[in-house]
């Protein structure tokens, strides 16, 4: 019973985003403003961890199995991306390179700061 109020809860957030999506002027994820307001809703105290962690613990676990559809998908879809899989694979390496240089230079930064107080 725990479970199915906890996936109440998070479809609630979910719907929530959704229905603000629908209300913008502009196309934005309304996953990603459900997301936003079940953050806000736990920093504020308004929500307790433990009314989501067992169901968002799971999902964590399992993380990797829900991106098999998406490279289902991909692999599917080889015959559509196959003539540019040249400029694909340069783009990907070199936004893996700049992500991981950005990163390591925040990170270099932050730990410079931290010390130098």
């Amino acid at each position: 019973m725990v479970i199915f109020k906890q996936l109440n809860i998070i479809f609630a957030f979910y719907l929530t985003g959704e229905g603000i999506a629908l209300l913008l002027p502009f196309s934005f994820p309304g996953g990603l403003i459900g997301l936003f307001l079940l953050y806000l809703t736990l920093l504020l105290k308004w929500l307790h961890l433990e009314d989501v962690k067992l169901l968002s613990d799971f999902f964590l676990k399992y993380m990797a199995f829900f991106f098999i559809p998406a490279g289902v998908s991909i692999i599917s879809s080889y015959t559509l991306i196959e003539s540019a899989i040249i400029p694909i694979i340069g783009v990907l390496i070199i936004s893996t390179i700049i992500t991981m240089a950005i990163t390591g230079l925040v990170v270099d930064y932050l730990i410079k700061r931290v010390e130098h107080d």
